[in-house]
This record gives C-alpha cells, sequence and structure tokens, in this order.
C-alpha cells in the first residue's frame, strides 16, 4: 500500500492542512507496515529454529527456544519483545487471517493488532467467522481503547457461553512484575484472578488504615508502603504521625521487619562518603550513593577486593566449589553477561570458560543463557562464546555477528576503572534496560503482552526455570 511513497522528500512547510493530514496518515501507514514485516521476519524464524531442533526434551534443544535470542542482539531490544512479536505472528497466521492481510498493508498497525488478538483467543471458531470482520472495520475508524471496549462487548454478546473457558484460560496467565523506572523508582505490576487481586487490594488498604490521620502520607503513598510491609514480615504499617505514646494506633502489634533480600555493589569511598560515585543494584541499575548508604546502614557487607587470589589457578573442583569465588564473580558481573540481558548476578549461575578454573575464567549467566552456553559448547546451537579476558566476554551469533558484553558490577565497585565513563561532573549514571517485563518503547508497544502460545512462556531470561540436574563443575562446556 506505502509503496513508492518517499516520506523523506516531503515538504512539509509547504503543505497545507489537508496535506499535513494526509501525510500524517501515510507516515502512520507506512510504519504499521513496516511493524508488520518485522512480525513476519521473526516469526518466520522462529519457525526456521522449530524445524531445526531436532533434539527435544532433556540436554536437547528445545522447539524454537533462541530464535528470540538472536533477533534480540540482530535488532538490540528485549528478548520478551521478541517473544511477543512472534506470538502475534503465530495468532495471526493461526486464526486471523484478514487481520493479518490489513496489517501487512499498513491499514491497522500493531497496537490494534494486539487488541484483536487478546480478544479473540478464546472465542469459538464459529464466533470468529462473524467476529474478525467487524472487529477490522471498527479498527479502521476507532482508537485501541475503544476497539478493545467494542471488542469485549461483542465477543460476551456473540460467545456468552464462553465466558467460564476464557476466564479459565485467563487465569493460567497470572504474572507479577518489576519496571526499573528513573530516579531510583520502580513500576510494581501484577495479572491475577480477580479474587486474589481483590485480596492484596484490600490487604493494602487495611493496613492502610493501621496509621493515626495524622500520618503525613497520602493514601496512595501508604498503600506503597503497605506492600512492602506485607513482604518483609512486618504485616503493618507503621504510624508517620511523630507523635509516639500520644498516637492512638500506636498499640497495634508488628513483627520485626526482614531484611531485604537485595544485593548492591557500592565503592568503599562512596559508603565512607568520600565519594558520590553511584552505586549499582541488582536487577535495576545505578542508584545515587545517598540511598545506597541508607540502605547499607542495615546491610550484611561482603568485601570484593580488587584483585584476588582466587585469580590464581588452583584445583578446579576446590575453586569451583568456593564461597568466595561465587560472591566475587557475581558482584563483578552484577547480571547475567549475554547481550542485552539483565537478569540480576544474585539470580545466576556461575559459567566456567576454562580449565583450572579461577575467578577471571568465570562468568555469571542467567538460567536461560547458561542453557544457550551449555548448548552452544556441545555444538548443538550454532552459537559460539569467547572470553577474550576477565572483562570482555564475545558472543558469536549464528549470523556471524559478534556481541561483547563487560562485567557491569565492576564499573560500579571500582569506578576508576570504568574508561567509558562520562568526566564532566554533572552527568549522572546511565539507566540501564530493566531486567523484569518489557520497557515502554515506542518502537515495540508489547509491554504487558500476555502470550497466546504457551511454548513461548519461557523465552524471557525472567520466566526461564533452571534445570534440576547438577552441573559438573570441572567441565569446562558448563
Amino acid at each position: 500500500m506505502f509503496e513508492g511513497s518517499d516520506l523523506s522528500a516531503m515538504d512539509f512547510p509547504a503543505m497545507s492542512d489537508e496535506g499535513l493530514i494526509d501525510a500524517l496518515r501515510t507516515a502512520h501507514g507506512a510504519s504499521a507496515a513496516a511493524q508488520a514485516a518485522e512480525v513476519f521476519a521473526v516469526r518466520e524464524l522462529y519457525r526456521r529454529h522449530r524445524a531445526a531442533s531436532a533434539e527435544p526434551g532433556p540436554g536437547g534443544v528445545r522447539a524454537g527456544e533462541f530464535a528470540a535470542t538472536e533477533a534480540a542482539v540482530a535488532v538490540q531490544v528485549d528478548e520478551g519483545s521478541v517473544a511477543a512479536m512472534i506470538d502475534v505472528g503465530l495468532a495471526l497466521e493461526g486464526w486471523l487471517p484478514r487481520t493479518r492481510a490489513e496489517f501487512a498493508a499498513g491499514r491497522i498497525d500493531l497496537a490494534k493488532v494486539r487488541v484483536i488478538i487478546d480478544n479473540t483467543r478464546a472465542v469459538a471458531r464459529d464466533v470468529l467467522g462473524e467476529l474478525e470482520p467487524r472487529l477490522l472495520e471498527t479498527a479502521g475508524r476507532t482508537t485501541p481503547v475503544r476497539l478493545r471496549q467494542a471488542a469485549r462487548r461483542w465477543v460476551a454478546r456473540l460467545d456468552p457461553i464462553g465466558a467460564q473457558r476464557r476466564r479459565e484460560q485467563r487465569q493460567n496467565d497470572r504474572d507479577v512484575r518489576i519496571r526499573a523506572m528513573q530516579d531510583s523508582m520502580a513500576v510494581f505490576e501484577g495479572l491475577l484472578p480477580a479474587p486474589g487481586a481483590q485480596t492484596v487490594a484490600m490487604r493494602l488498604r487495611e493496613m492502610s488504615l493501621q496509621v493515626c490521620a495524622s500520618d503525613p502520607r497520602t493514601m496512595p503513598q501508604r498503600r506503597a508502603d503497605a506492600l512492602v510491609a506485607l513482604a518483609d514480615g512486618s504485616g503493618r504499617l507503621r504510624c508517620g504521625c511523630g507523635r509516639g505514646e500520644r498516637c492512638p494506633k500506636k498499640d497495634v502489634a508488628a513483627e520485626p521487619p526482614r531484611r531485604p533480600l537485595i544485593q548492591i555493589g557500592i565503592p568503599a569511598d562512596t559508603l565512607l562518603g568520600i565519594s558520590e560515585a553511584p552505586a549499582f543494584l541488582a536487577g535495576y541499575g545505578p542508584i545515587d550513593a545517598a540511598l545506597a548508604r541508607l540502605l547499607a546502614e542495615h546491610a550484611r557487607f561482603q568485601v570484593i577486593p580488587e584483585q584476588s587470589d582466587a585469580d590464581d589457578p588452583v584445583a578446579g573442583e576446590q575453586v569451583a566449589q568456593s564461597p568466595r569465588l561465587d560472591r566475587e564473580v557475581r558482584a563483578l558481573d552484577g547480571m547475567c553477561r549475554f547481550p542485552g540481558c539483565t537478569m540480576p548476578a544474585a539470580e545466576s549461575e556461575l559459567a566456567h570458560h576454562r580449565q583450572p578454573i579461577s575467578r577471571a575464567d568465570t562468568t555469571t549467566l542467567c538460567a536461560r543463557h547458561h542453557r544457550l552456553k551449555t548448548l552452544a559448547d556441545k555444538k548443538k546451537v550454532p552459537w559460539d562464546t569467547w572470553l577474550a579476558d576477565p572483562d570482555r566476554l564475545q558472543w558469536t551469533a549464528p549470523t556471524g555477528t559478534v556481541h561483547t558484553t563487560v562485567r557491569e558490577g565492576s564499573r560500579y565497585l571500582f569506578p576508576h576503572k570504568d574508561i567509558e565513563a562520562p568526566t564532566g561532573l554533572n552527568e549522572g549514571p546511565p539507566q540501564i534496560e530493566p531486567a523484569n517485563g518489557f520497557p515502554d518503547d515506542l518502537a515495540y508497544p508489547l509491554r504487558g503482552h500476555v502470550l497466546v502460545h504457551r511454548q513461548l512462556c519461557r523465552i524471557t531470561p525472567e520466566d526461564e526455570i533452571p534445570d534440576d540436574a547438577p552441573t559438573p563443575a570441572t567441565n569446562p562446556a558448563y
């Protein structure tokens, strides 16, 4: 539909208002067609990976499992977004042929395609034949929000007996995720069955009323603090009125809170207040020095030396089982060493690249990318890894493209070694991509996409389930 339209040659200042609107429609259609091309390309890559996966089961390659990995490093997006695109492509090919054609022509965009998929996933196929044309006609003249409202109304009317079936299928999509935001904040979001969600909501409200009316916090702030109190084991929200014994809610019992199970890498100079270098919060990224020192007040410390005698090659099995090696490698790496993956090192596995084993020859990989390395070492997938030096791990994709990752945690523990750091005094630390959930990305409006096809549910690193089998410590393939 948009072939031959040279958008870059358009003279916008010379256009009339009507011409600008036409140009806007043309540009939006071209963007939608480009989105479709990307979805269809990654869907075909996934199909080929599935066809080539001949060793299912333990120790083999699950069909198509690394298609999203290859695509993600190629276009520099997260694997969750690619998994969502694969899911969209499978749905369009599976039961929405008209929607696929409209998407390919650029007449509807990815946001509207997602609405149609989401509202037809469990609809009876005889109903779908009547429903899909109506949804497409509506999609051409309304917004995604209005389209979703209409879709829900029509599905309830055309397939009322399917309500229970859809609810039961949707319950399988329950999930809770965290998305990193700027300024040391994060979004906590979840998809829960309505009774469970209401249980959480009512419990948070109940805890929010455990403080007196003079507490200075708003109700949203109280609910947020109550969620943390619920998780830390105290079970109550402490009043912030400052009136001590005169507070009417002073007698509400509470358990002592547990220490938060988080990992922070902080330079010694920052901890002592000598410098203001940022610290590293595992799973989030850089946080300011003041917050790091505040969190450190109740922390358990582990000193990570810049050089370690664990670097000296000794008996591989002894080093591999050393708690010191474990904590030092996790602290220095900070996160999974696969390109673009931000799974915290504390939730990842140790991968050994050479014999004898030392700190310099060990990296952390999340369960998903550790599996990829293991399969690559066994020549079961066309990937390759090479530890060029302790700070540079190279990944070679099946197309031959080389991607290099570095020890992110080391950049924060030893700021003087970070040659890529900005030199301006007023420049803040760069934000990293969130470890959990999809980022807000205009090019890939896929955050919150609920997968239709269950075989894709382990593509994102945080959803990979580690194998139960022990990993041989002295085998360089692990």
